[in-house]
């Protein structure tokens, strides 16, 4: 059975053809455009060699599938989250101080969505284990230089990583998209344990949410975990940090791949 890396793993020709095809953006990919031409005020006519430059310094960093097939760049399943939207509403309220955290972000597009929409960038934060991605991101959206927001790189699997220490008690929500499918069931109770450090222990409202995502082959339940897996999950991870979760999942299947939307909401 692949692991997910090796189900993702595009190779070397991938890189090389990222570098040699001609750009052919999906339609999915329309949200991150904008962002691109009003937030980083990138001329449209040089967006695709922009992209397409990022793509193949991304795959030679990780061949990750979604660098070869752009959807690092699709945004839509985050626009259509009703979740996300409630994060948006919160984090623009006046008067806001409710801090947002990607945890797994890539290239960060997540992040300046939300900057995009009028979210103050000192309330916004990103993590990713490869810094390669953090600087990627910084390249594609071209604003090192003026951005508030903070990406630090770090592995959220790994308490001894003092990196990520910066994020302890002061994130209110963290959203974890095609992160925890990365990892068996052990990986996502230590990545779980993890965040709910990261959270405001005073912060009443305290969520993550976000999407999983794989395949329907032999082996990637353990990946995939379904919404009572996933329950039991949160209530091994309230009894190890002396809190409680409540669990929503939605899970939309094909013949080929299973798709979850979830998202979890301190209760104590």
């Amino acid at each position: 059975m692949d692991s997910p890396e090796e189900a993702m793993d595009c190779g070397a020709d991938a890189i090389q053809g990222a570098a040699s095809s001609s750009i052919d953006l999906p339609p999915e990919t329309a949200p991150a455009l904008r962002i691109l031409e009003q937030y980083s005020g990138v001329a449209p006519e040089h967006i695709p060699e922009r992209i397409k430059k990022i793509q193949a310094k991304a795959l030679a960093t990780f061949p990750y599938g979604c660098f070869k097939s752009y959807w690092f760049l699709n945004l839509v399943p985050t626009l259509e989250d009703p979740r996300y939207q409630a994060t948006l509403a919160r984090l623009r309220v006046p008067g806001s101080t409710e801090t947002f955290l990607d945890a797994g972000c890539c290239l960060g597009p997540v992040v300046r969505l939300l900057a995009s929409e009028g979210v103050p960038g000192e309330r916004l934060y990103g993590t990713d284990l490869q810094a390669g991605f953090l600087d990627l991101g910084y390249e594609l959206f071209g604003d090192r230089g003026w951005s508030r927001a903070t990406y630090l790189a770090g592995d959220i699997l790994d308490e001894s990583d003092v990196r990520l220490d910066a994020f302890r008690g002061k994130i209110d929500i963290i959203y974890a998209s095609a992160f925890f499918h990365l990892f068996e069931r052990e990986g996502q109770l230590k990545a779980a344990k993890r965040m709910v450090g990261f959270l405001r222990p005073e912060s009443p409202r305290a969520m993550i949410f976000g999407q999983n995502q794989g395949p329907k082959i032999e082996g990637w339940e353990k990946y995939v975990l379904d919404p009572g897996r996933w329950a039991n999950l949160w209530e091994e991870v309230g009894q190890a940090t002396g809190s409680k979760w409540r669990t929503e999942m939605e899970v939309e299947s094909t013949d080929e791949w299973n798709n979850v939307r979830f998202g979890v909401y301190r209760v104590l």
